[in-house]
Order: structure tokens, then sequence, then C-alpha cells
């Protein structure tokens, strides 16, 4: 129960500050853009190496995806997701090029969306493999739990862990006071806590 309200709670701040840093990044800050260069290396090198299937192509293509990155910074737009959307769409969008390159083609790879998983890994779940097995497991009991607080409540949890929305964006997607959404977000971790304690005791 706790591990699930962490990783809750863990993701909002995370999001909250690759938020930051984007922004600094936007501003040209080296510093920044070499933390969240080391904040995403191993997810991105992760989802790239299952698509092109080759760990050289794989290194170069993580190094051409944050080239990408710092250049194209001054396009993340705050209102349309989480900084962490938008560099694994960056990514992936990147490996999907490649994997419908000539040279790939040429080698009899399939470059049928439909037939490669593509979907796109939570960085804390690839960044430890006992959060990913714990969280896995307890995903689907999250899930019917969520049932037990109010749809408004729901909404703004659910944007928070699932899509990846700081506090701040959900205020303006659901064009509520953010104060509004810090205590219906409080209110409902308080309710999804009671109702998970039971059923994992």
């Amino acid at each position: 129960m706790a591990f699930l309200l962490a990783l809750i709670q863990a993701q909002i701040a995370r999001n909250e500050a690759d938020l930051r840093l984007m922004k600094r990044i936007i501003g040209r800050d080296q510093r920044a853009f070499a933390e969240l260069y080391d904040r995403y290396t191993s997810v991105i090198y992760t989802m790239v190496l299952r698509m092109v299937k080759s760990t050289a192509e794989a290194e170069d293509l993580v190094q051409e995806i944050f080239v990408q990155i710092w250049k194209k910074a001054h396009l993340f737009a705050e209102s349309k997701g989480s900084v962490y959307t938008w560099v694994m769409t960056m990514a992936r969008r990147k490996a999907i090029d490649k994997v419908r390159s000539q040279d790939y083609v040429n080698r009899g790879d399939s470059v049928d969306d439909d037939e490669r998983p593509l979907d796109i890994p939570d960085a804390a779940f690839e960044a430890n493999p006992l959060i990913a097995t714990v969280s896995r497991e307890y995903e689907e009991l999250m899930r019917s739990s969520l049932v037990a607080i109010s749809a408004d409540q729901r909404s703004i949890i659910e944007l928070s862990y699932y899509d990846g929305y700081t506090q701040a964006q959900i205020a303006e997607r659901l064009q509520l006071p953010l104060g509004t959404v810090k205590t219906r977000m409080r209110q409902g971790l308080i309710k999804l806590r009671d109702s998970l304690k039971g059923r994992l005791e």
C-alpha cells in the first residue's frame, strides 16, 4: 500500500523536477541538459535497443536523440504533457525512423509497427528492477482500488499516475484552481490508502 502511494508521489515529484530542468534547458543551460541526460539515458537506451536490436546502433541513436532534444527543447509544450512523455515520444519516433530506413529494409527486418512492441516504459520502473516487479504485481490492485474514491479524485490521480501530468498541468487541463487539484489529490490518496490497507494486510 505505502509502496504504491510512494510511487504516485514520487512520479509527481519527478514530473515537476523534469519540468524545472526543461525550462533551464530551453534557456540553454548545459548543466540542466547533462542532468536530464543522466536521468533518461538508461530508459531511452533500453527502449531503442528493443527496437533496433543492435547495441552499437542503439548507442548511436541515443546520442542522436539527445542532440535532437537539445535542439528542439524550445518546442516542448508543458500544456501537452510531461517532459518524460515528450522525451520518450521523440526517442520512439527516432527509433522508428531507423527501423524503417533502407538499411533495415535491405536486411529483411520488419518495418511493420504492429510486429514490434513499441510501448513506452516508465522511467521509474526501468531504473529499478525491484520496483518494476512489485509494481506490476500490484498494478491491477491499484486500478481496482481507484473505484473506492470519487470520480473527481480518481481522474486527478489517474492523470498524474498513468499519464504523467504535474499538478499544475492537471489544473490547466481540468480548468480547476491548483489548490483544488492539490486538495483532491491529497484526499484521494488518503482514501486510496484506506482502501488498500485491508487488502494488503
